[in-house]
């Protein structure tokens, strides 16, 4: 909505993936039940698809590595077994069913008991660190717009956001806008007329568009992949819709923002945060700055930067 409206994002290529969410099928799509990075923490282990423990090659903590390390990892062992999921193995851990009820619970209503089965995980996306970009009083760029928690930019959770900050900054930044709101709230003026046209993507292409984006823009980046699923895009944008529903918008919305994503991630050449380019390993100092998009009234996108003083 955001974007139509003609506002500014920035960083929406730092996606931050949880690794470790209960995988449901191929045919499963929306929010995934999340298996608890304490759980790793009481001991659980990661396994490949041949029952061995892969996480005590790739990093000293080994299970207990962050988030991104463990994603990584996780990711590289689906491309090589051809599976959609790794194994977490949480049957030595005693009293689990007791120590974490919910998860217990989520796995028993899908039909895994973990205390003598094996329950598949695989990465997915878990919370975006860029979006709307908004000033310290969560002001967007376009006059009377105001954006706040996670649809919106405003630069405290940097490249990969910490644990909790995002109920932080949703209290902080709720309480300004609102006291922004009542001291300068502008006159309302009469409605532009709209003369905009309505050219939206038909449902059939939402699991093609998320198929697409988790291969080429997901957890794993390169130049390849990316400019991959930009083809993808490219040849689904010819879906159109015939009827204006809602489940068009929402495809419609998916397929913007992720043009938007491929378009900053292949920008960034480099490695930061939750943005990792197998091309372009290690962080680049020429990067420190922000990416900033925009769609103007032609529906062409326009790119500017934003320097970030790392202090």
């Amino acid at each position: 909505l955001a974007l139509r409206a003609g506002a500014k994002v920035a960083d929406v290529e730092f996606i931050q993936f949880h690794p470790t969410v209960l995988w449901l099928g191929p045919e499963r799509s929306g929010q995934q039940p999340l298996i608890s990075e304490a759980v790793r923490g009481e001991g659980a282990y990661l396994l490949d698809d041949e029952g061995k423990r892969f996480m005590v090659d790739q990093h000293p903590l080994a299970e207990l590595a962050p988030r991104d390390v463990v994603a990584i990892a996780i990711m590289r062992k689906m491309q090589e077994s051809g599976k959609p999921h790794v194994w977490l193995d949480v049957r030595h851990i005693e009293g689990f069913e007791n120590r974490f009820p919910t998860i217990y619970a989520s796995c028993i209503s899908h039909g895994i008991n973990p205390t003598n089965e094996l329950i598949p995980v695989s990465p997915a996306s878990h919370y975006a660190s860029g979006g709307v970009r908004v000033d310290l009083h969560g002001r967007t760029s376009v006059a009377g717009l105001y954006a706040c928690g996670e649809t919106a930019c405003s630069g405290v959770h940097g490249a990969n956001r910490l644990a909790s900050n995002s109920l932080l900054e949703g209290l902080v930044f709720s309480s300004r806008i609102a006291a922004d709101i009542a001291a300068n709230l502008p006159k309302q003026s009469a409605p532009v007329e709209n003369n905009s046209r309505e050219i939206l993507i038909d449902p059939s292409a939402r699991r093609e568009i998320q198929n697409s984006m988790s291969r080429g823009a997901g957890v794993l980046r390169s130049s390849d992949s990316l400019i991959r699923t930009s083809a993808d895009l490219t040849r689904i944008e010819d879906k159109k819709s015939l009827t204006p529903c809602v489940e068009a918008w929402e495809t419609t919305n998916l397929f913007q923002l992720a043009q938007a994503i491929l378009k900053a991630a292949l920008i960034r050449q480099e490695t930061r945060g939750s943005h990792w380019r197998e091309d372009f390993p290690h962080t680049s100092a020429q990067w420190q700055k922000r990416i900033l998009q925009q769609l103007d009234p032609q529906g062409n996108w326009r790119t500017g930067y934003q320097e970030v003083n790392s202090k």
